[in-house]
């Protein structure tokens, strides 16, 4: 975030920059606060929150790195691309241990 911060006030007046960044660590802490506490919150959120966390949480999947071509029994594959943005890039599926938590490759 703060890494293009300079180059945006290059683009754009730093009064909105720093609005937009400002809205960033907003949804950054309710994010982490979400995680931290393992609960939703009191207050429900927008529409843009859920599918801003949906989509941080996808990123971080295996599956959509980039360059990354899994080939276990747990990797999503999807064809269509109207599919895998309906369902936010996410596709795994459940290892033969029934824990879609547990590690993976088994050993």
């Amino acid at each position: 975030m703060e890494q293009c911060e300079e180059g945006a006030k290059k683009l754009i007046p730093s009064g909105y920059v720093s609005q937009g960044l400002n809205a960033l660590r907003t949804h950054d802490k309710a994010l982490k606060h979400l995680i931290e506490q393992r609960r939703l919150p009191e207050r429900g959120w927008s529409e843009l929150d859920i599918e801003r966390c949906v989509n941080e949480l996808s990123a971080m999947d295996t599956n959509n790195f980039t360059g990354n071509v899994g080939g276990g029994e747990r990797e999503g594959r999807v064809y269509s691309a109207l599919v895998s943005r309906r369902h936010y890039h996410l596709a795994h599926g459940m290892g033969r241990s029934g824990d879609i938590a547990a590690n993976q490759p088994k050993v």
